[in-house]
């Protein structure tokens, strides 16, 4: 086997390569990172909007319950029945 020595600029050329390889492999992992996380986040924003539909559910059945079936306005806190008990 015959062994050939490399310009300076062939190394170079070379080794701006392997570092750009190597932060793209950096840029992937982080991307990655992020995408777990958001993942999590999300999962955290799926609970918490499904915790509220539940009490709002609960409310509006206890609301129901009490006053008959009607709308709310929360400016004046007023309950609008449309059947009274």
């Amino acid at each position: 086997m015959k062994t050939i020595k490399l310009t300076d600029e062939e190394i170079q050329a070379l080794e701006k390569i392997k570092s750009h390889n190597e932060s793209a492999v950096k840029e992937f992992g982080l991307i990655n990172i992020a995408q777990i996380n958001l993942d999590n986040r999300k999962l955290r924003a799926e609970k918490f909007l499904s915790n509220v539909r539940d009490t709002e559910i609960d409310v509006a059945k206890s609301l129901e319950d009490k006053y008959g079936k009607g709308t709310v306005n929360l400016t004046t806190g007023e309950f609008n029945a449309t059947n009274l008990k």
